[in-house]
Formats: C-alpha cells, structure tokens, sequence
C-alpha cells in the first residue's frame, strides 16, 4: 500500500499558498503547458543569473503539467538539463512543457526555457505513474 500524494497548495513553483514560491500558473491543454514569468532577483546564483537549480525546478514542473494534460500523472524518475545561456532574473521568461511517450506506467516529456533572443535552457524527463491516492487540500 503507497501513502498518498497530498497536494497542500505550498509547491515551491505552482503553489499559491507558498509565501516564497513562483506561483506560476500554466496554461495546459493536450499534452502541452505553457507559462510565462518574470524570476526576481531573490532567486539567483550569480548576479543578475537564475540559480540553475531553480531553472531545473522550472523545467520540472513544465513537464509535469505536460503530462498532466495529458491524463498522466506521476513523478519525476529522471531528469536532464541542458543549460545554454544564463537565465537571467527580471527579464520575461516563456515556459513550455511537452508530453512525449506514454508507455503504461512509464511516460517521457520535454521542456524549454526561453527568453526574447531564444531558448536558455532545456530538459528531458523520464516520469513514473502515480498509482496511488491523490489528496487535494483546500
């Protein structure tokens, strides 16, 4: 027997009960989920540059809506990133996520990080069906 998966609204990116989070809302349909933010600068690594674990967490989450919408939910297995350039803070910043595969209990997604001037940062991502219980708190 798996414990549930327990959604309280505080998750660092999408969470809108999260007082340090994003809370980034992605528009989804069909396999794709997109969003559009600003990072401030209480994210960065470098001056006037995105912690890359934050782009990764950015990354994840596009993902995850991807397949979502797509009527897979599970959790991340395995992750990939490729940083391009630095992703800057205080700048517009696009996000989409791809589904890609769904092999039963398996799934594969991609997503982009992108400024004006072009993709920052890209991932892949292996996820793994959720077959247990979803708790959504209010």
């Amino acid at each position: 027997m798996s414990l549930p998966l327990r959604d309280n609204r505080r998750c660092f990116v999408c969470g809108e009960a999260n007082p340090i989070g994003l809370r980034l809302s992605f528009r989804r349909e069909g396999g794709l989920a997109v969003a559009e933010l600003v990072l401030a600068d209480v994210y960065q690594g470098f001056f006037g540059m995105a912690h890359g674990g934050v782009a990764g967490a950015l990354l994840d989450e596009a993902m995850w809506y991807a397949l979502e919408s797509a009527g897979f939910l599970g959790l991340t297995a395995e992750m990939n990133v490729r940083y391009l350039r630095p992703v800057p803070v205080g700048e517009r910043l696009e996000l989409e996520g791809r589904a890609g595969e769904i092999r039963g209990r398996l799934a594969e997604a991609g997503a982009e990080l992108r400024t004006v001037a072009g993709v920052v940062a890209r991932a892949s991502g292996k996820f793994m069906r959720w077959s247990g219980e979803v708790v959504r708190e209010v």
